[in-house]
């Protein structure tokens, strides 16, 4: 492939059919029968990031290519709803043997992969992950409600905006279904570049982790966020007297969130009846302002446990779900 002219033509050929084939979306070996997607993440990068793919081993190129995501559920938590409702889902990168992120980077390290090649690889199956869903309940005749995913995205990805940009462009039902997180770590030099790829993209923006952002960044985007993320550390050791100085600390950091309507709580570490996660149920009032909640260790509610399953089921130490996609069929 010479351009991305044809590279769209590929990728269009491969995943505009009604269902993605068999050819096209395999299980990771040995390890979860997640969807992967080998040759489109090879040839994709190949395309878009020519230099750095030219300069992988046969075995960087090996591993890189079997890179998918898991998913973490994001449900209403409050003010509480009649029904709980899945509300869409953070997607994170994955390698063919269940590792999270950080054991991925450790390994790409290993294998001289650049820190680029890993989140792009991830962008790539993100968006086929989506796309698979996406057709597979078309084929179920069931209607996909407007769903929200996001992604992480750092200075990786917002030194690339031309490689950012293109892969955008071959998937473009990301503008009315993601949502892209930015680092907390981002500091104020990515600021007019994150600016100009959501004027130029449309890209729809959350905050990641804005309890640990620099202050001047947070401030600065928050024109363009519609989500906010506050990760309370540590939320499995609370105790039930701790909750109001927890209520306390999300007012403040509300009070200084005006313009932005929804937030999302990752209490990732609660269980169903953590005294932190029934006092917001219970105590949460205003109605303007909805908070989520991101859980690595649930079911979605219904549809969606149709679609994904947990990640503990294979393996007692890993967490997350994977999209179960066509592989139980194969």
């Amino acid at each position: 492939m010479q351009n991305v002219e044809e590279l769209q033509q590929y990728v269009d050929s491969l995943t505009k059919q009604s269902v993605l084939s068999s050819q096209t979306v395999v299980a990771a070996p040995e390890c979860l029968p997640a969807p992967c997607f080998p040759e489109i993440i090879m040839k994709v990068l190949g395309v878009v990031t020519e230099h750095e793919w030219e300069d992988l081993t046969d075995r960087a190129r090996n591993y890189l290519k079997w890179i998918t995501v898991k998913a973490e559920a994001i449900d209403e938590l409050a003010p509480q709803p009649l029904h709980t409702t899945t509300r869409g889902f953070e997607l994170l990168a994955i390698d063919r043997d269940g590792n999270s992120f950080g054991e991925i980077v450790e390994r790409s390290q290993e294998l001289g992969i650049p820190s680029v090649l890993v989140r792009f690889a991830s962008l790539i199956a993100t968006f086929l992950t989506v796309r698979l869903l996406r057709q597979q309940m078309e084929r179920d005749r069931e209607i996909m409600p407007s769903l929200t995913f996001s992604q992480n995205v750092d200075a990786n990805y917002l030194n690339y905006p031309r490689t950012l940009k293109t892969l955008l462009e071959l998937f473009p039902e990301y503008k009315e279904m993601f949502y892209f997180e930015i680092n907390e770590e981002i500091t104020e030099d990515y600021l007019t570049t994150i600016r100009a790829l959501a004027d130029d993209l449309d890209i729809r923006l959350a905050l990641d982790d804005t309890n640990k952002m620099n202050i001047n960044v947070h401030h600065q985007l928050l024109d363009l966020a519609d989500w906010v993320k506050i990760d309370f550390e540590a939320t499995a050791n609370l105790e039930s007297s701790c909750c109001q100085v927890m209520e306390k600390k999300l007012f403040y950091i509300l009070k200084n969130m005006h313009l932005v309507h929804l937030f999302e709580i990752p209490l990732s570490a609660l269980s169903e009846t953590s005294p932190l996660k029934v006092f917001f149920e219970q105590r949460w009032k205003q109605i303007d302002t909805v908070l989520y909640f991101q859980s690595r260790e649930r079911i979605p509610v219904p549809p969606w446990n149709k679609y994904f399953g947990l990640i503990q089921d294979y393996h007692d130490d890993k967490y997350g779900l994977f999209y179960k996609g066509l592989i139980d069929e194969q």
